[in-house]
């Protein structure tokens, strides 16, 4: 992305205006260039020529705006691209009926945007809305290049009249909501509606966070009480029948029904804005420097529906997090586990999210990622294991409310200070932020831990790790000298632990292979919603706070995890341990549940 101020008219463009108005010629625009050299304002009237053209394109089209002025489409890809650059100049030429083809005006960039070289796999783009002063828009001609495509906007380029219509100048719209978030130098700034906000109460009004509730839901997918309810209950069942008259969720509910401690999450939109983006020098892809993040209730130009509202191409209203991490249904004794007892049946039984229990663990039990999956699957249509989409979730949210990436500090340690003792899975007992229901905070519960939840999302970290879903990483090491491959792949459907293509799509930049305090993440287009580790040169404060842990000599497929009980300042919403393959299971390892509708 680039933010651009206006073109200025050079003087050659100047005359060739006033031959056209003097009716001694027309113009007839014939390209755009982007150049790498950093000019002044003062310059740019003088100027006849640029230096360090790096790429040139034909226009696409032409429309007249009014009676002086046009607009000219161009754009521009990195398929043939060998080495990146900073867009820094844009030239827009013409020919003069006398002197050629002239320097017509030239705009110049308050932010460079980066323009990569081609990986191999996706390719990037710019397209250029360029609005030019021509003095009589009727007498215009263009040469036009008819292989030329309007590809996806990364930068686009407008008359100061819209120019506040701009991601990268930023919005002013009270009902989007923004952060602006400079790694190198630590800064946090709020922007747009989140101007002046502070976190909790402030949100409240505002869907995406103040809607987030605690609710039960059935196996087939049905919401018969919310948190305040008299109805509802985080036992797991229903303790008294509960008759609902209207809406989707219609009928009456039996005392003993099933049911799980959900968190309500409506759909919102987002924009990620890399406002400086940095090679990543040992390996691929980019480093993002400067971002801006926004999130709206409604669709915006330019804004993307959250991926953790899509699944399989559907698009849904609401999705269904999980308040607790997961215990275990027995079906054979019809009754919850409540002490974690390895007893699990990883064919008839079910992951649960109710309070009160001790989180299922892989103490002895084959607790594998695979297993966890079918265990939440066993619930019922849409009952998933949380996946990469929905974790984001989540992240995006709180980094939004409190302009931060460091939940420790917000909201509090949670429970990450224990001494581990080497041999039992050492989880505390779920449920100490019941009486905290839909709000954000930390509480200390029976054992004198910290116990936090954000939003009715209680231990989002800490207490254990969880297996996350839809992230494979290919952790291979070639054997042929080659740099070590740390590759991400993605899917929000048809999760298998050891694909890399179908479902699954590969990441645009390769992970650390160097443990660490995250201190940038980085940044693809497709999957610019992921908040995945790139660098690990921070600290324990800034600008993320939390760790990135990764195996360091194993050769094969590996799966992502949150939490643990003993990672102190380490842990975090956003630290990442890329450590087990889907086939571990230990002690320190469960799971939590995800409900996203079907239909």
């Amino acid at each position: 992305m680039a933010e651009f101020k206006k073109i200025v008219i050079t003087k050659k463009g100047q005359a060739l205006m006033a031959k056209m108005m003097a009716g001694t010629g027309n113009i007839a625009f014939t390209k755009v260039s982007i150049s790498d050299t950093t000019y002044t304002d003062a310059q740019l009237e003088s100027l006849t020529s640029l230096t360090g053209i790096k790429q040139s394109t034909l226009i696409s089209k032409i429309t007249r705006v009014n009676d002086v002025s046009i607009k000219l489409e161009a754009a521009i890809t990195n398929a043939d691209l060998k080495t990146g650059y900073y867009m820094r100049t844009v030239g827009v030429y013409a020919n003069d009926p006398q002197d050629g083809e002239i320097l017509y005006g030239v705009m110049i960039a308050n932010v460079a945007g980066w323009m990569p070289p081609f990986n191999g796999i996706g390719a990037s783009s710019a397209m250029f809305n360029l609005y030019v002063t021509v003095g009589n828009s009727g007498n215009v001609s263009i040469t036009v290049d008819k292989g030329a495509v309007a590809t996806v906007s990364d930068v686009q380029v407008v008359w100061s009249a819209i120019t506040d219509l701009q991601a990268y100048i930023g919005y002013n719209d009270p009902d989007i909501y923004g952060v602006e978030v400079d790694f190198k130098n630590k800064r946090f700034t709020r922007l747009a509606g989140a101007l002046n906000k502070t976190p909790g109460a402030a949100f409240d009004s505002i869907n995406m966070f103040g809607g987030r509730k605690r609710c039960n839901v059935t196996n087939d997918g049905k919401v018969v009480a919310y948190y305040g309810d008299a109805g509802y209950t985080e036992t797991g069942k229903l303790k008294t029948a509960i008759t609902i008259e209207e809406g989707s969720n219609v009928g009456t509910y039996a005392a003993g029904t099933i049911v799980q401690v959900m968190v309500e999450q409506p759909k919102f939109y987002y924009k990620t804005v890399p406002m400086e983006l940095e090679p990543i020098d040992d390996g691929y892809g980019f480093h993002m420097r400067k971002a801006r993040y926004y999130v709206s209730e409604t669709p915006k130009a330019g804004f993307k529906l959250h991926p953790g509202f899509i699944s399989d191409g559907k698009e849904l209203e609401k999705i269904y997090l999980s308040a607790y991490e997961g215990s275990l249904w027995d079906a054979s004794a019809s009754l919850y586990i409540l002490d974690d007892s390895q007893v699990a049946d990883f064919t008839n039984d079910m992951l649960c999210s109710i309070g009160s229990v001790k989180p299922a663990s892989g103490l002895t039990q084959n607790l594998c990622r695979t297993n966890l999956r079918k265990l939440a699957q066993k619930r019922g249509s849409g009952w998933q294991l949380s996946y990469a989409a929905t974790v984001s979730i989540t992240q995006m949210l709180f980094m939004i409310e409190y302009a931060s990436f460091n939940m420790q500090e917000k909201i509090g340690i949670g429970v990450t200070n224990k001494t581990d003792d080497g041999t039992s899975s050492m989880t505390e007992i779920t449920g100490a932020t019941a009486n905290l229901g839909n709000a954000s905070g930390a509480v200390k519960n029976s054992n004198g831990y910290t116990v936090i939840s954000y939003r009715g999302e209680e231990n989002f970290f800490g207490n254990i790790w969880k297996f996350i879903d839809g992230m494979n990483i290919d952790r291979a090491v070639p054997k042929d000298g080659k740099p070590q491959k740390h590759d991400l792949y993605i899917s929000d459907h048809d999760f298998d632990d050891t694909a890399k293509t179908d479902a699954y799509g590969k990441v645009g930049f390769r992970l650390p292979i160097t443990e660490g305090y995250i201190s940038a993440f980085g940044y693809d287009e497709k999957y610019d919603w992921l908040f995945m580790t790139s660098e690990t040169k921070g600290n324990s404060s800034l600008p993320v706070g939390d760790y990135f842990y990764r195996h360091p000599d194993y050769n094969g497929m590996l799966a992502a995890r949150l939490g643990g009980w003993d990672n102190s300042s380490n842990a975090g919403g956003f630290c990442w341990a890329l450590t087990d393959a889907a086939s571990s299971r230990t002690r320190t390892l469960g799971g939590r549940l995800v409900y996203v509708p079907t239909v």
